[in-house]
């Protein structure tokens, strides 16, 4: 985990108001958000590579499911989870300063 940037070690919410064509947007979990009916998704990087993904549960309560990520260079960061848990997905960070994250869609 040594290249990874400390900036996105955190629990995150996205912030969907605020996405673009090209870009998701994340804030930390703490964030005044405005009120939703919608259910936002989560994202959780931890120090020691455990990655914990908020999905929506059918009853639309967030539902956590953990897995792992790593760096792969350039902002490219690579989820995988336990097998039948999800598919490994990679997540491109474009930038996370000032309590927002941005990946690319």
């Amino acid at each position: 985990m040594s290249s990874t940037p400390p900036d996105i070690i955190g629990s995150w919410l996205h912030s969907f108001e605020e996405d673009t064509e090209t870009t998701a947007v994340y804030r930390p979990r703490d964030h005044s958000f405005r009120p939703s009916r919608r259910v936002r998704r989560g994202l959780e990087f931890r120090a020691d590579g455990t990655f914990v993904e908020l999905r929506p549960g059918p009853d639309d309560r967030p539902r956590p499911v953990t897995g792992r990520w790593r760096t792969q260079g350039a902002g490219r960061i690579q989820i995988t989870f336990p097998e039948g848990h999800g598919t490994p997905f990679e997540l491109t960070v474009v930038s996370c300063a000032d309590g927002v994250l941005t990946i690319s869609k």
